[in-house]
């Protein structure tokens, strides 16, 4: 009996041992899983290139109605010009041009810095506004009008916020990309903006006399967009080489 007990005793122990030296040492760090992510591209301007172009229009140029914010005591009394078509000889503003295709799976962080979308004169100024997902937008109000923005996006949640007059900004930001989303004040029905959200910094909108330009843009074979809020979109493929200044342009026209 004494036997059995004494072999009993040492098989409990000996299990106890195995089992201390099975288990983890705690001061051990275990490696995280790799990220899916990748990390943002660090861009080389000492061998980017950069595309500069114009948008141009043919044929007539739609006449819209002056727009009347008498409405509103606050807004502007005049008559005023919509900015749906603008041309000035031939070039046409608004156009939000962007690379669309080419840069694989390249990540690049977003700026700090909000981009503005303000609202003077009872308008939104820019008409047409860029920035990356994930950048902040601050919404500004310099009129003495109440507000009501309000974006609808597609791939975005959308919202609807009341900015007092002269208030303090509202800013937002947007997760997911997309182009020309449409934003109207629900107090001023004629008050129209665009904002596109790109993952990259690529993008422009074409000025009053219709250029454009793209910077910093890395070596290599890309697809070129432009958009207009009543024309649609164009592409083009364009070639940008080391240090090369590549040129483009688009044609929209009337039909």
């Amino acid at each position: 009996m004494k036997f059995l007990y004494v072999l009993f005793l040492a098989f409990i122990l000996l299990g106890c041992n195995k089992s201390e030296k099975t288990q983890p040492d705690s001061t051990t760090t275990s490696t995280p899983p790799p990220s899916n992510t990748p990390a943002p591209v660090a861009i080389d301007k000492s061998t980017a290139g950069a595309i500069v172009g114009t948008v141009l229009f043919t044929g007539p140029v739609t006449k819209f109605p002056t727009i009347d914010m008498t409405q509103d005591p606050a807004c502007p009394t005049s008559p005023q010009t919509p900015d749906v078509v603008l041309v000035n000889h031939g070039k046409l503003a608004n156009a939000f041009v962007y690379v669309k295709d080419g840069l694989g799976q390249a990540a690049f962080s977003p700026p700090s810095e909000p981009a503005a979308l303000d609202q003077k004169g009872c308008r939104y100024l820019p008409h047409v506004l860029g920035l990356m997902v994930g950048q902040p937008l601050q919404i500004l109000n310099h009129d003495d009008a109440l507000h009501n923005i309000h974006p609808m996006p597609r791939n975005n949640p959308d919202w609807n916020e009341t900015q007092m007059p002269r208030g303090a900004p509202i800013t937002k930001t947007f997760q997911h990309q997309e182009i020309m989303v449409p934003v109207q004040c629900n107090q001023h029905p004629w008050m129209k903006a665009y904002l596109s959200m790109l993952p990259h910094p690529y993008f422009a909108v074409s000025a009053p006399d219709g250029s454009f330009q793209i910077k910093d843009l890395p070596p290599g074979e890309y697809t070129l967009a432009a958009v207009h809020e009543k024309f649609g979109e164009q592409t083009m493929k364009i070639k940008v080489g080391r240090k090369e200044t590549a040129k483009a342009s688009f044609t929209f026209n009337a039909r």
